[in-house]
């Protein structure tokens, strides 16, 4: 749900009241010449080469997540604990910053004090929506185990919508894991030699047809790429299995996912593996009648397809 702008997609929007507009404007994304919001009809979106605002752009993905009512999914995801007695910003506005500040490439959270003085952000999104730095710090503070794992249903329930409207049915799933760098004394931080840096070593699994991440676990820095990989794809699949139309998946993983395992898993879900295996001594031999008729050229690299039976004595 973060991977619909980058940083560098820069747009000037001009605000500016729909009173003043006579006729409707026709507009693709590509010539973009007028666009009134559905979030906030008060605000249009224009080309002109209005300097406003830096971060403009971000009005457009504030009205896409508006047309697939993303408000309301998170209202129906998140339980976000909230003992505030004075506030003007829910948690889930404060949320939502955080998601905009992410898209648009701000890694800390005193960049939410500029954006308080933004004319555009905040005649889109509504000052009062805004929050301070201390705010939006002390959002993460109260966030708890049970929230991390309602988040994961939202990045479910956002993929799920996509599907549903386009009708997907094959699936091509991706399961990794990647690094998270911390730089203080974070909860469960630990150092990972393969990264040699501190952080997080969450898993993740996308979907390659659509490129949509389905879901992501978050884990201590020492953890090892596969563990527990079982357990964390077996939700995915029951996920998959659910929707209303019929699926056919197939998942592809490095050779960290190579378990026993895993591959039970998948064979009890009925989904297809590809695990690339470690490099050993037996699978050496068994690769070479591949490359009797690959003379090697050891300036170029060549990629040779070859099938063979085996099976790992342990």
């Amino acid at each position: 749900m973060l991977w619909c702008f980058t940083h560098w997609v820069r747009l000037y929007a001009k605000v500016e009241s729909t009173k003043t507009i006579t006729k409707a404007r026709l507009h693709t994304i590509s010539t973009l010449t007028s666009l009134s919001l559905q979030c906030n009809t008060n605000v249009t979106v224009t080309a002109d080469g209005g300097q406003l605002s830096n971060d403009a752009g971000l009005v457009l993905f504030q009205e896409f997540l508006h047309r697939i009512n993303f408000r309301q999914l998170a209202n129906q995801c998140l339980k976000l604990p909230d003992q505030r007695r004075f506030w003007k910003a829910s948690m889930i506005d404060i949320f939502l910053e955080k998601l905009l500040l992410d898209v648009a490439g701000y890694l800390h959270d005193s960049s939410a004090n500029d954006w308080q003085r933004d004319p555009v952000l905040a005649a889109t999104l509504g000052s009062s929506r805004l929050v301070s730095q201390p705010s939006l710090s002390r959002f993460f503070k109260r966030l708890e185990d049970a929230d991390l794992d309602d988040f994961r249903k939202l990045i479910w329930q956002v993929a799920a919508l996509a599907f549903r409207l386009s009708g997907q049915s094959r699936f091509v799933l991706d399961i990794d894991s990647t690094h998270c760098d911390t730089f203080g004394n974070q909860e469960r931080s630990a150092f990972n030699a393969h990264y040699m840096a501190y952080g997080y070593h969450p898993q993740v699994v996308f979907d390659q047809e659509s490129g949509l991440l389905l879901d992501a676990l978050m884990r201590p820095g020492n953890e090892y790429t596969g563990k527990e990989a079982d357990k964390f794809v077996e939700t995915t699949f029951s996920r998959l299995s659910a929707l209303p139309q019929s699926t056919s998946v197939i998942i592809r993983g490095d050779s960290g996912f190579a378990a026993p395992k895993f591959y039970e898993m998948c064979d009890t879900h009925g989904v297809d593996f590809l695990v690339r295996l470690k490099a050993n001594s037996k699978l050496g031999k068994l690769a070479e009648t591949a490359l009797v008729d690959c003379p090697p050229k050891y300036e170029e690299s060549k990629c040779v397809y070859h099938e063979f039976k085996y099976q790992a004595a342990s």
